[in-house]
């Protein structure tokens, strides 16, 4: 989508949003009604809000004393497999704006391209003003200091321009090259910087790889394919196709 806005030759604002604390603020009592509103098994639906309500902790402290037992009330567990799933359908009804959404669990941006500054501001402050009424109205916490905005453009002579988000009178930090899982995203999409972190990551475990290959000593054959493609793959193929020229 920010490609599309090159070739149309606008500019694309994305704010990326960070929510405090996610999956431990989910409302119980808003997951239940919009499970039922997505599940049409009442029995399903009871089962996993039983187990979501049996939750309860004990606060022990270094000198070994313990606090009361306390049920938790709200989130879903941490590490869970339907917790992902869960929160996807907590969110599902985010409200409709002019901004474009993305998401991965509890990741979340919002992207609007308009041919001018002042049309691309406006309208990232009106959906963000939307979006921050519906995660207060369910319980989610926007974290304002977190949260940070940047612009996607080709124009060279605007390459220091900074958008100007607002959330509760407070701008957003601007950022010329955020990262957004796990993917550095630069003002023209070239990927530079992100390929350069990348070689960085690899380089140093290639070095550390090398340090277990010695020709008389050091690891098996078995053992240092593994640890490669580990190590050093698993950092080279991420995302890799979307860095492709």
């Amino acid at each position: 989508d920010i490609e599309n806005s090159f070739q149309d030759n606008e500019k694309a604002g994305v704010v990326y949003l960070d929510l405090t604390a996610a999956y431990d603020t989910v409302w119980h009592r808003g997951l239940h009604l919009k499970l039922l509103r997505t599940i049409p098994d009442r029995h399903m639906v009871k089962f996993i809000m039983e187990t979501l309500s049996n939750r309860s902790f004990i606060l022990q402290t270094s000198s070994g004393q313990c606090s009361r037992l306390r049920r938790l009330k709200n989130g879903v567990p941490q590490g869970s497999v339907l917790s992902p799933m869960l929160f996807n359908v907590y969110i599902h009804d985010l409200p409709d704006t002019a901004s474009r959404k993305y998401g991965y669990a509890d990741d979340l941006a919002i992207m609007l391209s308009r041919p001018t500054w002042k049309a691309m501001e406006e309208g990232l402050n009106e959906d963000m003003g939307t979006l921050v009424a519906y995660l207060r109205r369910w319980r989610l916490q926007l974290s304002v200091g977190k949260s940070v905005a940047a612009a996607y453009h080709l124009s060279t002579r605007e390459a220091r321009r900074e958008l100007e988000v607002r959330v509760d009178n407070k701008c957003l930090e601007v950022q010329q090259a955020p990262k957004y899982l796990g993917v550095r995203l630069d003002r023209t999409l070239s990927f530079k910087q992100h390929l350069e972190e990348v070689k960085a990551k690899v380089t140093s475990r290639v070095a550390l790889i090398r340090r277990l290959a010695g020709t008389t000593w050091g690891a098996s054959a078995k053992t240092l394919r593994i640890s490669t493609q580990a190590l050093v793959f698993s950092a080279a193929e991420y995302c890799a196709p979307s860095s492709r020229e």
